[in-house]
């Protein structure tokens, strides 16, 4: 019989038939934590040139095989913009290696005057990208990759170019079907990646062509048009005291309660280049000596302890006379999912870091947020709307006060424009117009952390293509009414 972890009967327990997958989600995801982990601690070993871009290659498969892993668990990823240099940069560290195995070479050509960011997720921007440069290596047995990005007119481009066979007459037929691989390939695959690629350049209001050189060698063209394309925010002030690049965590005494001795020795490295003062407890009942003879502005808790788990670490404390109780807590966890959110929080947690901890830099920035030093404290939506400040406080943690004041103004007019739109549609009874406005409704609402919005307008787009109007007309309504809750809140962001 399965033996559940002790703590795990701590948590909301899922349906049976779904316990296993979580456990196995789990495990799979803690593996990954220690790869990474382990991945680190080698980044500070002296290693020769071609063994640390094989390091490099490592790090950034594992790391986004863990961001595939919180978006399949319905905790995607909180990165609403994909910031390209990093994103290119990132793109040749998983791929140039395996391209040399193959005898190819990989290479990154970038023209003047890109957008600095784009509107997209990243996690949606490197599955798309992946899913192609995957197929060009797979498919081409010499020559080059090449990742070529250009501006042309107002439009924003990236071609990936390979000098192999080019598309078959039936595979251009099946394009972007899915299961629309030609039954008389030879290379292995599911033939699906660029099905993937469609939906989520789609989904992200771009474009995507596919076509062969008269050269030899196939062109997948992706286009992302003026309203997706974001310009470089100002430079992020560093404080004093600071690493160049590094959040400054030198005002905070920490507890770190860790039992796991690699995530504990990543963590504190962490957090001492960031020059935070750090403690640590090996298990729950030593986090709790330590808390009550030491001074701590901040505990890390990890949930999974022995002898005393996080969440009763945490009760604990906030059962403490005086100020002790009000400590920030921030959990350390692999559980993701929305119900096991929701019982750390009960348990007196301030917010919440998944672990394992793979960017130092989003590490300190998490700290900061929730601590209340770094990003303005979340407000209140508009009546009627639904907000995922976390979101919308980290796109303008990116992008700076004054671009987010310009991307409000037009985030305005389009959903002026969409509530329009969705309206004439309704009142005509013609599905085009609505499909085409939840279209872009998917795009914006989504952009800036109004989740909700971005479901319904989902839900409205794939109804409109039914032509049930008794089904369409109640979303409809719904989704209107979201539009005027998110068009307050906007007005009120912008009188700010």
């Amino acid at each position: 019989m399965t033996q559940i972890h002790p703590h795990i009967a701590d948590l909301p327990q899922a349906p049976a038939a779904s316990v296993g997958h979580l456990l196995v989600s789990h495990d799979l995801r803690s593996a990954l934590g220690h790869l990474v982990c382990a991945v680190q601690l080698l980044e500070d070993s002296a290693l020769d040139g071609a063994a640390a871009d094989h390091l490099a290659q490592v790090k950034v498969s594992a790391r986004y095989m863990l961001e595939l892993l919180d978006d399949a668990a319905g905790q995607p990823s909180e990165t609403p913009v994909t910031d390209l240099a990093e994103a290119f940069a990132e793109l040749e560290r998983r791929w140039a290696g395996e391209a040399v195995q193959k005898g190819l070479s990989y290479q990154t050509e970038c023209g003047n005057g890109l957008p600095d960011s784009l509107r997209m997720p990243r996690l949606d921007f490197l599955r798309v990208c992946n899913n192609v440069i995957g197929n060009a290596i797979k498919f081409a047995s010499n020559g080059s990759i090449f990742l070529r990005a250009f501006c042309a007119g107002e439009d924003f481009q990236i071609e990936i170019v390979d000098e192999g066979p080019g598309f078959s007459d039936s595979a251009l037929l099946k394009q972007f079907s899915l299961g629309g691989r030609p039954a008389e390939n030879l290379e292995s695959g599911s033939g699906i990646g660029l099905y993937i690629a469609h939906s989520l350049m789609e989904k992200a209001g771009g474009a995507i062509a596919v076509e062969n050189r008269e050269g030899g060698g196939a062109k997948v063209i992706l286009r992302f048009p003026e309203d997706l394309q974001m310009k470089a925010a100002p430079p992020v002030r560093v404080e004093a005291g600071a690493i160049a690049g590094l959040p400054d965590l030198s005002h905070l005494r920490i507890l770190l309660a860790e039992d796991n001795p690699t995530n504990q020795l990543v963590a504190v490295q962490m957090l001492k280049k960031m020059n935070a003062r750090v403690q640590t407890a090996s298990d729950g009942v030593e986090a709790m000596e330590q808390f009550r003879s030491g001074d701590y502005n901040l505990g890390l808790i990890d949930i999974e302890m022995p002898r005393k788990s996080g969440l009763e670490v945490m009760r604990e404390i906030r059962g403490q006379a005086g100020a002790q109780a009000k400590v920030k807590l921030l959990a350390l966890t692999a559980y993701v999912l929305p119900e096991h959110r929701e019982r750390i929080m009960r348990a007196g947690a301030d917010g919440i870091i998944a672990k394992p901890l793979t960017d130092i830099s989003a590490f300190g920035r998490a700290i900061l947020k929730h601590t209340g030093n770094a990003v303005p404290a979340s407000r209140k939506p508009g009546t009627g709307a639904e907000m995922e400040m976390e979101i919308y406080n980290g796109l303008q943690e990116i992008i700076g006060h004054a671009s987010m004041q310009e991307l409000l103004e037009k985030v305005q007019k389009d959903l002026a424009s969409v509530q329009n739109g969705i309206r004439d549609g309704v009142l005509a009874k013609e599905a085009a117009p609505i499909r085409a406005n939840t279209h872009i409704l998917i795009s914006v609402a989504g952009a800036i952390g109004a989740v909700k919005l971005q479901h319904l307008a989902e839900k409205l787009n794939a109804q409109a293509k039914t032509s049930e109007w008794s089904d369409i007309l109640p979303l409809a309504e719904r989704c209107l009414n979201g539009i005027s809750g998110v068009l307050e809140f906007v007005e009120q962001e912008l009188d700010r």
